[in-house]
This record gives structure tokens, C-alpha cells and sequence, in this order.
């Protein structure tokens, strides 16, 4: 389910400190910490009005949670990422548009880049030098140079096109060892939006290229594994695949079904070692729930089927999950914020959620 159609769907429709710490290392993993020190300290965050028309972006202190609100102005469905020193705010739908800023200096950022028209930027990673960005609606990854963000060219994805013109909708970007994977969620919009084979691609960054690729599910998205063996992909059944979580090692070429997820789809997902914390939705939209998950034992531990509209699952180098909540269609009134879960115990570091200004949208650390 893309987050376009969620807007869709919605339309028709005092934080508590931390206390406690968890290992930050990561083998096997190389994190998007901004500063590039392996010790995040700060929690980016896009926000969006209830009615989508505009957006803002805040920063939330990782110690603290004191909160910056409102340091610039964002569109009505902006994202962030952060990779190799640099915070990317994109602004996708309808506004495709790619800011480069230097951690801190939100005054102006270092080049904004406009992007074609409806090319929907949904997530940007610094490899070899280049930015990559996942571009949902031109069935490409675009590629911008660092300093200017001038175009260098792009990253064929016309082999996984499905039925509809549209592309193979590339939403999630992981670096893992040195090389891009990119979770395609292939969908057939001439055909109602329904699962056409989701697929996980390899990029070499040098050779700006796939070389690599794994069929898993429907709907399918790629997620990195602080702790972990390899990457984990969460998919919607599709054939013979169940739906869930699964684990691919690309140095061993294996793709596992980790957790079955039945009908339920996930929709977020924030890993540490052998727990996690996902969200889904129910096969008819009807409900939302989180989710502790043993990786381990392969099952779900605890559910909580909730109203709340979950936008985005991030992981920060302390071994929390932050999860993006909101409104949703399910319940309007549906208290917003941003909640802040230990991952490895699976429960909740804060009593009430961490309010902005505006609903929490997106997340990522530096």
C-alpha cells in the first residue's frame, strides 16, 4: 500500500524523558548517521497538516526530546532520509522536489533540485559519491551528483515493469555492504492497484546498475537488519509466498520467511538483533496494529490492534524504533505523535506520544 493511496483513504475520512539505553553497535550494517560517527543524537521528522495541504520539519533531541518544530516549510507529503553526512527532505507526490541540507543548517538547504514531473521521490542514499534516489513514478532510481545535485542519469529498472505503464513503483533504498537494495512494489494500477509480484533489486553504485534480483511477495519492501544477518524484506502474499517477513542474505544468496503475517500486511517495520517492531493493516483496511516480532522463534509475541494511522517506522543506532502515528480514516481523532519503543524488549519508553506541531510523517536520525 503506498502512502499516495493512504492520503486518499484519509481524506474520504508532552512527552516523558528516556531512561534507559541499548548497544548501539551495528556489524554487518552501515547506518545512515549523518554525522558519520555511529552516535546518533537527533531524530528528523517531516510533518503534515490533517488535511495534507502543507507540511513542516522538526528535530527531536535523542537525549532529551526536546523539540525543534517548524523549521521550514515542507509539502503535503514530504519525506526525509539520511545517509553518509548529508539530510535529504523530499517532497514527493505531486511536488517532486530533492533538498540536500548539512545537519543543523535548516536556514537554506545546500541545492534543491526540482525533479520531472510526478517522478514521486520516495527515499534518497548516498553510494559511491552519488545520491540514488527511489523514483516511485518514473520506475527508476535517479542519480544526482552530491555537490550540485545536478542529474548523472538514472538506474534502468525496465526489466521489473508490470502490466500498467507506471513501473515497478521503487519505494525503500538500503546500503548494505557497499551496494543498494531496492524493495520494487510492483503494483497494477490499470488493474485496481492489485499485487503484480513484488521484487527486491541489487544495485552496483559503480557500474549504476541492477546486477541482482529476488521475487518475494506482493506489495514489497526492503529493510535493514542492525544486528542481523543480511536484509529483511516485508512482502504481501502473492502465490505460492506467504505474506510477512522475510530474511535475505545476498552474500549467501538465500531468501527465508522469518515471521508469517497471514493476511495481515505490514506496513512498517524497525529491527534489532532478533526482535522488531512492525505495523500492519488488515487485509480490508478496516484496522491498524502494532507488533512485537521474534525473529528468533519466527512468531508474533504481542499485537495491539489500534485506530491510529502508522505513516513511518524508524530505527536509530540506540536500538529504538520511533513510529510516525496519526489520524487515520479508522478514527479521525486519533491521538498523534511519535512513540519511542525499546526494540529488544518491545515496549514503550514514553506514556503519551511525543507531539509536534503537526502530524509526524516521516522519520530518520543523524
Amino acid at each position: 500500500m503506498t502512502r499516495t493511496l493512504l492520503i486518499l483513504l484519509s481524506l474520504s475520512l508532552c512527552a516523558c524523558p528516556p531512561t534507559t539505553g541499548l548497544d548501539d553497535s551495528a556489524p554487518g550494517v552501515e547506518p545512515d548517521t549523518g554525522g558519520g560517527s555511529g552516535e546518533q543524537t537527533t531524530a528528523v521528522v517531516t510533518t503534515v497538516a490533517s488535511d495534507y495541504a502543507t507540511g513542516a520539519f522538526a528535530t527531536v533531541d535523542l537525549d532529551d526530546w526536546s523539540i525543534s518544530d517548524e523549521l521550514f516549510v515542507t509539502s503535503g507529503d514530504p519525506a526525509v532520509s539520511v545517509s553518509e553526512g548529508s539530510v535529504f527532505q523530499l517532497n514527493r507526490f505531486g511536488y517532486d522536489a530533492v533538498r540536500r541540507y548539512e545537519p543543523g543548517a535548516w536556514t537554506a538547504p545546500l541545492w534543491e533540485v526540482a525533479l520531472e514531473d510526478l517522478s514521486n521521490p520516495y527515499v534518497a542514499r548516498v553510494c559511491e559519491g552519488a545520491v540514488f534516489v527511489a523514483l516511485y513514478d518514473k520506475g527508476e532510481v535517479g542519480i544526482y551528483d552530491l555537490d550540485s545535485g545536478a542529474a548523472l542519469g538514472a538506474v534502468d529498472l525496465g526489466a521489473f515493469f508490470d502490466a500498467d505503464s507506471a513501473g515497478p513503483e521503487p519505494s525503500t533504498l538500503v546500503l548494505y555492504q557497499g551496494k543498494l537494495y531496492a524493495g520494487l512494489e510492483r503494483l497494477d494500477r490499470d488493474g485496481g492497484w492489485v499485487d503484480a509480484g513484488g521484487v527486491v533489486v541489487e544495485i552496483d553504485c559503480s557500474e549504476r546498475a541492477v546486477t541482482r534480483s529476488w521475487a518475494v511477495g506482493g506489495n514489497t519492501a526492503v529493510h535493514p537488519w542492525p544486528q542481523g544477518n543480511g536484509l529483511l524484506v516485508r512482502a504481501r502474499a502473492f502465490g505460492d509466498d506467504a505474506g510477512g517477513l522475510y530474511a535475505l542474505d545476498p552474500a549467501a544468496d538465500t531468501l527465508e520467511l522469518l515471521v508469517d503475517m497471514g493476511d495481515e500486511q505490514l506496513t512498517g517495520l524497525g529491527a534489532w538483533g532478533q526482535r522488531a517492531v512492525a505495523t500492519s493493516l488488515s487485509a480490508d483496511f478496516g484496522s491498524a496494529s502494532r507488533h512485537c516480532l521474534d525473529l528468533g522463534a519466527g512468531a508474533v509475541s504481542a499485537s495491539e490492534i489500534t485506530d491510529a494511522y502508522y505513516s513511518d517506522v524508524a530505527v536509530n543506532d540506540r536500538g529504538e524504533a520511533w513510529v510516525a502515528t496519526g489520524a487515520s480514516w479508522m478514527d479521525p481523532g486519533a491521538p498523534t505523535g511519535l512513540w519511542v519503543y525499546a526494540i529488544e524488549t518491545c515496549t514503550a519508553r514514553n506514556d503519551e506520544p511525543i507531539q509536534l506541531s503537526l502530524h509526524p510523517w516521516s522519520v530518520a536520525f543523524y
